[in-house]
């Protein structure tokens, strides 16, 4: 179903969706030819459990109850060298390959907007990214030391058995 339908029966909020079109629009023309990447930028969190949906892309409000996440926080460079080969990266932010997505949230965190944050699961031993691969590698690059994560209850355990400096909670973040 699509977004409209969505909202048109209710499943969806309306004011949420009509402001994300429009900050869509914006942002699409601020990224357009972008060649003044920043030099500095903040990572900002949402950890509105309604919003933890959005860490899935494409994913709708019912498709996740909010209270199947949890909110871990873990040394970036930890997480990022018991990456999968999948959510690793050879190439930073702001290689042509991934500055549209990169683009896109360094909009909205230069605007001071919290974005959710990425979703981590236990694959085979190592730490994979299941949603906001960008905006982990784009915090990383940014040089954000220790950040939110969301991990579903049902793989909290291995998890946090693979990231040693992982805590339940996001009790402190910086950049």
């Amino acid at each position: 179903m699509n977004t409209a339908k969505e909202v048109a029966v209710g499943k969806r909020d309306e004011a949420f969706e009509v402001a994300r079109a429009d900050e869509e629009r914006t942002l699409r023309t601020w990224c357009r030819g972008k060649k003044n990447i920043p030099t500095a930028l903040k990572a900002v969190w949402d950890l509105t459990p309604e919003k933890f949906y959005l860490a899935l892309d494409g994913a709708y409000p019912g498709d996740h109850a909010s209270a199947a996440f949890v909110i871990i926080e873990a040394d970036i460079d930890e997480v990022n060298r018991r990456l999968t080969t999948a959510a690793s990266r050879d190439k930073g932010p702001w290689h042509t390959q991934y500055k549209r997505k990169s683009c896109g949230i360094a909009y909205r965190w230069l605007q001071g907007t919290a974005v959710t944050p990425p979703l981590l699961r236990e694959v085979q031993g190592q730490i994979h990214i299941e949603g906001g691969m960008h905006r982990f590698h784009l915090a990383r690059h940014y040089g954000t030391a220790r950040m939110p994560f969301l991990v579903q209850e049902a793989e909290l355990a291995a998890v946090l058995a693979l990231i040693p400096s992982a805590a339940l909670g996001a009790v402190h973040t910086e950049n």
